[in-house]
């Protein structure tokens, strides 16, 4: 690793840290005045730090019981995010790879064959999948091919409501229940990659360093593999970033509707119930879920493509 990309990730990752701070104090100080509970400045300065003192030293996110005619929490809201993360790892690490994996796969079709069927399916897939709400997509699935109550066909390896089983219990069922549902959340992120793949590796198949290789005698599929795809990846990857709160959303009503014990589904009750403490404590775990896929994917954009390397 060079001296100057080792210095661009520390400079991303110090900021991105910062951005770990501010986005909790940012909402910590938007409830205290939603609350009218502001006693004067120097007071909220005061509990802000003993906040995230708390927060970020003695991973203190909330304790103490809350209950009303809709929701009953009997856990402290640490043990409830910590109950749920894994969960929460497991669908958003899917939905990030496969979205772009799927968007990078598609996109590169509709680059090379832009006039052919596949090209054609692929866009109107697309567009498919940007228009639809994941829930909807979910209980779409679910009523049509799930096992036991799908009324077209039931698929015996579909993900289904209430089948979420502990890796360490049944990996096989495990794997069962989280695939389709990752690839449900992903389903935006993978058409809006697929259009800027096919964007940007259509231009870079026109580039003169292409062009050279292809001249080398190299098969096609090896120069879009070796020499244009590295480079088109760069700004696809770039999407993670843009996408991070649309896949935590999406993640929240996924697993409403597949019933999956991760943290993001008790956020509309939280909400609801005005249980400040849980929506402080969701609101610390998605802005660490964003700061470490913005910091994957800074550094991934800087392995890949060489400009950006040649610019730290």
């Amino acid at each position: 690793m060079s001296a100057g990309f080792a210095g661009y990730l520390a400079r991303r990752f110090a900021l991105l840290l910062f951005t770990l701070v501010l986005v909790p104090s940012l909402s910590f100080c938007f409830f205290q005045l939603l609350e009218q509970d502001v006693p004067g400045p120097s007071e909220m300065l005061r509990e802000l730090f003993d906040y995230l003192a708390a927060t970020f030293l003695h991973a203190d996110l909330g304790s103490g019981n809350f209950q009303n005619q809709t929701f009953i929490r009997t856990r402290s809201a640490f043990s409830v995010i910590s109950d749920g993360f894994l969960v929460d790892v497991a669908l958003l690490g899917g939905a990030l790879v496969s979205g772009v994996l799927i968007g990078l796969a598609a996109g590169a079709v509709q680059a090379v064959w832009p006039r052919s069927f596949a090209s054609r399916a692929i866009a109107v897939v697309t567009a498919f999948m940007l228009s639809s709400p994941v829930y909807w997509l979910g209980l779409l699935v679910l009523l049509f091919f799930a096992p036991g109550i799908g009324s077209v066909a039931e698929i015996p390896f579909l993900s289904t409501v209430g089948g979420y089983r502990s890796p360490g219990d049944d990996p096989v069922a495990f794997v069962q229940s989280l695939w389709l549902p990752c690839l449900i959340i992903s389903a935006p992120l993978a058409a809006a990659c697929t259009r800027m793949a096919a964007g940007q590796l259509g231009g870079t198949l026109n580039e003169e360093f292409v062009r050279t290789a292809r001249a080398k005698g190299l098969r096609r599929g090896r120069v879009v593999r070796h020499h244009a795809m590295p480079v088109a990846s760069a700004p696809v990857i770039a999407l993670i970033a843009v996408n991070m709160n649309l896949i935590i959303t999406n993640t929240a009503l996924v697993e409403t509707v597949f019933n999956i014990p991760g943290g993001f589904r008790y956020m509309e009750r939280a909400l609801i119930n005005r249980d400040i403490d849980l929506v402080q404590a969701l609101i610390v775990e998605a802005t660490f879920f964003i700061v470490v896929a913005n910091f994957i994917a800074d550094a991934v954009i800087a392995w890949l493509d060489p400009r950006v390397r040649e610019s730290l």
